[in-house]
This record gives structure tokens, C-alpha cells and sequence, in this order.
């Protein structure tokens, strides 16, 4: 489990609970006309922005959050690369066969596969580094999801504020007893925009934007150590290159 993500988590409710009873935020904060202005509007234009199947694994990506390490800890994979490095350089290319499909979401045995399949390092490589590449723009757009998310709450809560004003305007003469709820929409809409944007989108989007990085480094390791197992360097100097990547 992520420690800190969890800590962030009770602590936004612990800042909630401690404001209520302090008796800094009262009932009329609790709108559920700004509340649906801002999170139903938001979500509508995520839909007509973005694309189903890519919507639903923006959802999916939330566990990861909770993950200590999506793609395994990098330290523990590299003495499964030097094994296999050591067994590569005894019996050849082939010792790759059966490794672990569980290690880095299956891309060290997809790795391996493709090694002994085309046997050429040059090739090997880039069609690693493609596939690299394609994930990690795909990891972009997943953030991106939430990027655009931080921008709709606060702009949702904007137009429920200006719901508010009109309001108001509309009854400033006729009906002085609707200025008061009218107000109370129009800031709690922006309140609940702005609180939205930067208490879930932004620390969400910040967050996986580090999780994806840090799978793509450990996957780079492999497809950086598989490559040198093709080119024949020797164990010992696999672990350093391995052990600097680290560093």
C-alpha cells in the first residue's frame, strides 16, 4: 500500500472533521445545487471530451494510487536481471525461456519472448522503445484525464456562481428572500469547484504521473538488460550498468 496516499486521504476528511466542529463551516455550505452543478457538469464534459474505453481505464488507474510500486521495486527486480543475465551468458539466449510473467506486469517475459524470437539487439531494442513509448503516451493521456478534470471543477463551479448572481439580480426586488439561498449557490458552487480541482484532480493526476513514471524506469531497466544479454556483455558488467541506473 502507498503510505502517503492514504495518509492524504485521512487527512483531507481529519482538515473536514476538525473545520465542522470548529464551527468554521456550517450546513448552508451543504448545497446540492452547486454540488450537482459542478460534479455533474464535470462529468458530462469529461464524457463528451474523452472516450469511453479510455474514461473507464482512467477509473481503473485510481488503484493504482494504493500501489506501493505498480511495476515492482527496481531493486529487487535487477538480482532477477543478473540471474538471467548469468544463465543467458552460460547456456545462451534461450535460458530467457519461462521467466517470471508476474515481474513488471509481464513485460520482463514479453521482453525475454521477443529476444529469443529475433535474436538481434539492434531490433530488439527499438522495438522495446516503441512499445515504451506507446505506454507512455498512454500514461499521458490517462493524467490528462484528470488534468482536464482540475480545469472543469473550478470552471463548473464558476457557472453555478454565476446561476447564483443572475439569480439574485432576477429577485433583488421582487423576492429579498431568495437573495440569501441564491448567494449561498453561488458560493458554495465556486467552493466546491475549487475544493474538488485541487483536493482530488490535481493530487490524482500528480500522483499517477509519478506511479507511471516510475513503472516505465523499471521497465526501461529490463529492456536495458535484455538488450545487453543479446550483445553478449557479461554478467558483472549487466549489474553495474544496472546497479548506475539506479544511483
Amino acid at each position: 500500500m502507498d503510505l502517503t496516499t492514504i495518509l492524504g486521504i485521512f487527512g483531507i476528511f481529519g482538515l473536514g472533521a476538525v473545520v465542522w466542529v470548529t464551527g468554521q463551516v456550517s450546513s448552508a455550505f451543504l448545497n446540492a445545487h452547486g454540488l450537482t452543478m459542478v460534479i455533474g457538469g464535470a462529468l458530462v464534459a469529461i464524457l463528451v471530451n474523452t472516450p469511453l474505453p479510455l474514461f473507464l481505464e482512467a477509473l481503473r488507474a485510481l488503484f493504482v494510487l494504493f500501489r506501493r510500486e505498480s511495476a515492482g521495486d527496481p531493486r529487487e527486480i535487477v538480482p532477477v536481471l543478473v540471474t538471467a543475465s548469468q544463465n543467458v551468458h552460460a547456456r545462451g539466449i534461450n535460458a530467457l525461456a519461462g521467466m517470471d510473467p508476474a515481474v513488471a506486469g509481464g513485460f520482463l517475459a514479453r521482453a525475454a519472448q521477443i529476444a529469443m524470437e529475433f535474436k538481434d539487439p539492434v531490433y530488439v531494442n527499438e522495438v522495446l522503445g516503441a512499445e515504451l513509448a506507446r505506454e507512455n503516451e498512454h500514461h499521458n493521456e490517462i493524467v490528462n484525464v484528470y488534468r482536464t478534470l482540475s480545469v472543469l471543477f473550478p470552471m463548473f463551479g464558476l457557472i453555478g456562481t454565476l446561476f447564483g448572481i443572475v439569480h439574485v439580480l432576477k429577485n433583488l426586488g421582487t423576492d429579498p428572500g431568495a437573495i440569501g439561498p441564491a448567494m449561498a449557490v453561488a458560493i458554495t458552487s465556486a467552493f466546491y469547484g475549487i475544493s474538488f480541482a485541487n483536493l482530488f484532480a490535481v493530487p490524482v493526476a500528480g500522483k499517477l504521473r509519478i506511479k507511471f513514471r516510475q513503472e516505465l524506469f523499471v521497465k526501461s531497466v529490463i529492456a536495458e538488460a535484455v538488450v545487453e544479454m543479446l550483445k553478449g556483455t557479461a554478467p558483472v558488467l549487466v549489474e553495474r550498468r544496472l546497479e548506475s541506473a539506479l544511483l
